[in-house]
Protein backbone atom coordinates (compact mmCIF):
# COMPACT_ATOMS: atom_id res chain seq x y z
CA UNK A 1 0.00 0.00 0.00
CA UNK A 2 1.21 3.27 -0.46
CA UNK A 3 1.97 5.99 1.67
CA UNK A 4 -0.70 8.26 0.65
CA UNK A 5 -3.26 5.70 0.58
CA UNK A 6 -1.90 4.33 4.13
CA UNK A 7 -2.47 8.06 5.29
CA UNK A 8 -6.05 8.47 4.14
CA UNK A 9 -6.74 5.16 5.69
CA UNK A 10 -5.67 6.91 8.89
CA UNK A 11 -7.32 9.77 8.36
CA UNK A 12 -10.57 7.38 7.93
CA UNK A 13 -9.58 5.75 11.11
CA UNK A 14 -9.16 8.86 13.26
CA UNK A 15 -12.30 10.30 11.99
CA UNK A 16 -14.43 7.14 12.95
CA UNK A 17 -12.79 6.99 16.45
CA UNK A 18 -13.37 10.51 16.94
CA UNK A 19 -16.42 10.27 15.58
CA UNK A 20 -17.50 7.79 18.18
CA UNK A 21 -16.56 9.34 21.00
CA UNK A 22 -19.06 12.13 19.88
CA UNK A 23 -21.48 9.60 19.75
CA UNK A 24 -20.64 8.22 22.96
CA UNK A 25 -20.82 12.11 24.81
CA UNK A 26 -23.94 12.71 23.40
CA UNK A 27 -25.78 9.67 24.46
CA UNK A 28 -24.36 10.07 28.02
CA UNK A 29 -26.31 13.54 27.98
CA UNK A 30 -28.88 12.03 26.75
CA UNK A 31 -29.06 9.35 29.54
CA UNK A 32 -28.24 11.94 32.38
CA UNK A 33 -31.21 14.23 30.46
CA UNK A 34 -33.54 11.45 30.28
CA UNK A 35 -32.90 10.15 34.10
CA UNK A 36 -33.76 14.05 35.13
CA UNK A 37 -36.34 14.01 33.41
CA UNK A 38 -38.27 10.36 34.31
CA UNK A 39 -38.53 11.84 38.03
CA UNK A 40 -39.94 15.20 37.31
CA UNK A 41 -42.96 13.45 35.18
CA UNK A 42 -43.18 11.07 37.58
CA UNK A 43 -43.75 13.48 40.54
CA UNK A 44 -45.89 15.46 37.74
CA UNK A 45 -48.22 12.36 36.98
CA UNK A 46 -49.26 12.22 40.95
CA UNK A 47 -50.28 16.25 40.28
CA UNK A 48 -52.34 14.99 37.40
CA UNK A 49 -54.21 12.61 39.24
CA UNK A 50 -55.17 15.02 41.37
CA UNK A 51 -56.50 17.08 38.82
CA UNK A 52 -58.34 14.36 37.06
CA UNK A 53 -60.05 13.32 40.34
CA UNK A 54 -61.36 16.46 41.89
CA UNK A 55 -62.46 17.16 37.62
CA UNK A 56 -64.61 13.59 38.09
CA UNK A 57 -66.61 14.92 41.18
CA UNK A 58 -67.08 18.46 39.62
CA UNK A 59 -68.88 16.82 36.60
CA UNK A 60 -70.89 14.33 38.66
CA UNK A 61 -73.37 17.48 38.71
CA UNK A 62 -72.90 19.03 35.30
CA UNK A 63 -75.99 19.48 33.62
CA UNK A 64 -75.37 19.87 29.99
CA UNK A 65 -78.91 21.23 29.75
CA UNK A 66 -78.80 24.32 32.48
CA UNK A 67 -74.26 24.51 32.01
CA UNK A 68 -72.65 25.54 28.76
CA UNK A 69 -68.65 25.37 28.52
CA UNK A 70 -66.52 25.46 25.38
CA UNK A 71 -64.18 23.46 26.76
CA UNK A 72 -66.19 20.75 27.69
CA UNK A 73 -67.89 18.33 24.95
CA UNK A 74 -71.56 18.89 24.26
CA UNK A 75 -74.22 16.56 22.03
CA UNK A 76 -75.80 19.93 21.22
CA UNK A 77 -72.27 21.84 20.02
CA UNK A 78 -70.84 20.15 16.60
CA UNK A 79 -67.38 21.53 15.53
CA UNK A 80 -65.90 22.26 12.46
CA UNK A 81 -62.94 23.92 12.88
CA UNK A 82 -60.36 21.89 14.24
CA UNK A 83 -56.60 22.48 14.65
CA UNK A 84 -53.45 19.96 15.33
CA UNK A 85 -50.81 21.16 17.65
CA UNK A 86 -47.70 19.15 16.79
CA UNK A 87 -45.35 18.97 19.54
CA UNK A 88 -42.03 18.55 17.89
CA UNK A 89 -38.35 18.75 19.16
CA UNK A 90 -36.08 21.78 19.06
CA UNK A 91 -33.02 19.66 18.26
CA UNK A 92 -32.32 16.81 16.02
CA UNK A 93 -30.00 13.75 15.70
CA UNK A 94 -33.35 11.78 17.98
CA UNK A 95 -33.68 9.00 14.74
CA UNK A 96 -37.03 9.46 13.51
CA UNK A 97 -38.50 10.95 16.09
CA UNK A 98 -39.70 14.13 13.99
CA UNK A 99 -40.19 12.44 10.86
CA UNK A 100 -43.19 9.88 11.78
CA UNK A 101 -44.88 12.44 14.11
CA UNK A 102 -44.86 14.79 10.80
CA UNK A 103 -46.23 12.19 8.80
CA UNK A 104 -49.08 11.10 11.67
CA UNK A 105 -49.88 14.78 11.98
CA UNK A 106 -50.40 14.99 7.83
CA UNK A 107 -52.48 12.01 7.65
CA UNK A 108 -54.97 13.51 10.29
CA UNK A 109 -55.32 16.58 8.71
CA UNK A 110 -55.94 14.66 5.24
CA UNK A 111 -58.73 12.67 7.60
CA UNK A 112 -60.37 15.68 8.81
CA UNK A 113 -60.73 17.15 5.30
CA UNK A 114 -62.68 20.44 5.23
CA UNK A 115 -62.50 20.44 9.29
CA UNK A 116 -59.18 20.75 9.48
CA UNK A 117 -58.07 24.38 10.37
CA UNK A 118 -54.46 24.03 10.62
CA UNK A 119 -51.32 23.21 12.18
CA UNK A 120 -50.33 25.02 15.44
CA UNK A 121 -45.83 23.59 15.61
CA UNK A 122 -44.53 23.77 18.75
CA UNK A 123 -40.45 23.10 18.09
CA UNK A 124 -37.94 23.75 15.69
CA UNK A 125 -38.19 20.74 13.82
CA UNK A 126 -42.40 21.28 13.36
CA UNK A 127 -41.41 24.66 12.12
CA UNK A 128 -39.02 24.53 9.93
CA UNK A 129 -40.95 21.41 8.35
CA UNK A 130 -43.89 23.20 7.19
CA UNK A 131 -42.26 26.57 6.74
CA UNK A 132 -40.26 24.85 4.20
CA UNK A 133 -43.33 23.23 2.29
CA UNK A 134 -45.14 26.36 2.11
CA UNK A 135 -47.63 24.98 4.52
CA UNK A 136 -49.55 27.91 6.78
CA UNK A 137 -49.13 27.70 10.30
CA UNK A 138 -51.64 29.41 12.53
CA UNK A 139 -49.08 29.71 15.22
CA UNK A 140 -46.02 28.67 16.02
CA UNK A 141 -43.74 28.37 19.25
CA UNK A 142 -40.01 27.56 19.30
CA UNK A 143 -37.26 27.35 21.50
CA UNK A 144 -39.77 27.76 24.50
CA UNK A 145 -38.10 25.16 27.16
CA UNK A 146 -35.52 22.38 27.69
CA UNK A 147 -37.65 20.85 30.21
CA UNK A 148 -41.61 22.32 29.99
CA UNK A 149 -42.90 23.78 32.89
CA UNK A 150 -46.37 25.31 33.81
CA UNK A 151 -45.45 28.50 32.78
CA UNK A 152 -44.85 27.16 28.79
CA UNK A 153 -47.93 25.10 28.82
CA UNK A 154 -50.04 28.31 30.44
CA UNK A 155 -48.52 30.54 27.89
CA UNK A 156 -49.54 28.13 24.69
CA UNK A 157 -53.01 27.22 26.03
CA UNK A 158 -53.97 31.20 26.43
CA UNK A 159 -52.93 31.52 22.75
CA UNK A 160 -54.58 29.02 21.74
CA UNK A 161 -57.66 30.15 24.01
CA UNK A 162 -57.39 32.94 21.95
CA UNK A 163 -57.96 31.47 18.77
CA UNK A 164 -61.04 29.82 20.14
CA UNK A 165 -62.65 33.21 21.16
CA UNK A 166 -61.78 34.56 17.75
CA UNK A 167 -63.25 31.89 16.32
CA UNK A 168 -60.71 30.29 14.71
CA UNK A 169 -60.62 27.21 15.86
CA UNK A 170 -63.45 25.07 17.63
CA UNK A 171 -61.26 22.09 18.70
CA UNK A 172 -57.75 20.54 19.47
CA UNK A 173 -56.07 17.24 18.72
CA UNK A 174 -52.53 16.81 19.83
CA UNK A 175 -49.95 15.00 17.48
CA UNK A 176 -47.23 13.75 20.13
CA UNK A 177 -44.85 11.10 20.64
CA UNK A 178 -45.27 8.93 23.65
CA UNK A 179 -42.52 6.54 25.16
CA UNK A 180 -43.88 2.67 25.19
CA UNK A 181 -41.05 1.71 26.67
CA UNK A 182 -36.93 2.77 26.93
CA UNK A 183 -36.33 1.45 23.25
CA UNK A 184 -39.45 2.41 21.39
CA UNK A 185 -41.41 5.63 21.08
CA UNK A 186 -44.18 6.17 19.04
CA UNK A 187 -46.68 8.74 17.68
CA UNK A 188 -49.86 9.68 18.63
CA UNK A 189 -52.87 11.78 18.22
CA UNK A 190 -55.26 12.37 21.01
CA UNK A 191 -58.22 15.35 21.50
CA UNK A 192 -57.79 17.65 24.03
CA UNK A 193 -60.57 20.22 23.07
CA UNK A 194 -63.03 20.00 24.15
CA UNK A 195 -62.52 17.57 26.98
CA UNK A 196 -65.08 14.47 26.39
CA UNK A 197 -67.42 13.85 29.40
CA UNK A 198 -68.57 10.25 30.35
CA UNK A 199 -72.44 10.84 30.60
CA UNK A 200 -72.59 7.47 32.11
CA UNK A 201 -70.68 9.07 34.98
CA UNK A 202 -73.45 8.46 38.58
CA UNK A 203 -75.02 11.82 38.65
CA UNK A 204 -74.74 12.58 42.21
CA UNK A 205 -76.11 16.52 43.63
CA UNK A 206 -74.02 18.82 45.58
CA UNK A 207 -73.95 22.16 46.50
CA UNK A 208 -71.21 24.43 45.16
CA UNK A 209 -69.77 28.02 46.55
CA UNK A 210 -69.55 29.78 44.23
CA UNK A 211 -71.50 28.09 41.63
CA UNK A 212 -70.83 24.47 39.53
CA UNK A 213 -70.89 27.26 36.56
CA UNK A 214 -68.27 29.58 37.98
CA UNK A 215 -66.18 26.60 39.52
CA UNK A 216 -66.04 24.88 36.25
CA UNK A 217 -65.06 28.08 34.18
CA UNK A 218 -62.12 28.87 36.60
CA UNK A 219 -60.90 25.02 36.91
CA UNK A 220 -61.07 23.70 33.49
CA UNK A 221 -58.38 25.79 32.10
CA UNK A 222 -56.26 24.94 34.43
CA UNK A 223 -57.04 20.94 34.10
CA UNK A 224 -56.23 21.51 30.19
CA UNK A 225 -53.03 23.23 31.06
CA UNK A 226 -51.83 20.50 33.13
CA UNK A 227 -52.90 17.79 30.53
CA UNK A 228 -51.34 19.90 27.86
CA UNK A 229 -48.16 20.47 30.44
CA UNK A 230 -48.53 15.84 30.66
CA UNK A 231 -48.13 15.72 26.82
CA UNK A 232 -45.37 17.96 26.99
CA UNK A 233 -43.49 16.09 29.23
CA UNK A 234 -43.90 12.96 27.65
CA UNK A 235 -43.31 13.84 24.01
CA UNK A 236 -39.87 15.60 26.07
CA UNK A 237 -39.22 12.59 28.02
CA UNK A 238 -39.51 10.44 24.15
CA UNK A 239 -36.59 12.70 22.76
CA UNK A 240 -34.16 12.43 25.27
CA UNK A 241 -34.70 7.95 24.85
CA UNK A 242 -35.10 8.45 20.92
CA UNK A 243 -31.95 10.81 21.02
CA UNK A 244 -29.98 8.20 23.30
CA UNK A 245 -30.77 5.03 20.86
CA UNK A 246 -30.02 6.93 18.00
CA UNK A 247 -26.76 7.91 19.70
CA UNK A 248 -26.18 4.26 20.65
CA UNK A 249 -26.74 2.67 17.35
Amino acid sequence: MSRGKLRALKRRINSTISTMHITKAMEMVARAKVQRAERIWARYRNFLKDYRETFKKLIQSYDFDEIENIFIESPERKVSKTAILVVSSDMGLCGAYNSELLKLAEREAENLGGRFAGYLALGVKANSYFRYRKIKIIKGWEKLYDMPRYDNAEYIFDEIRDLIDNGKIDSLKVAYVVKTSTLVQLPRIIDLIPLKVDERIRKEEYEYEPKLEELLNSFIPRLIIVELLNLMMEAKVSEFYSRQNAMRN
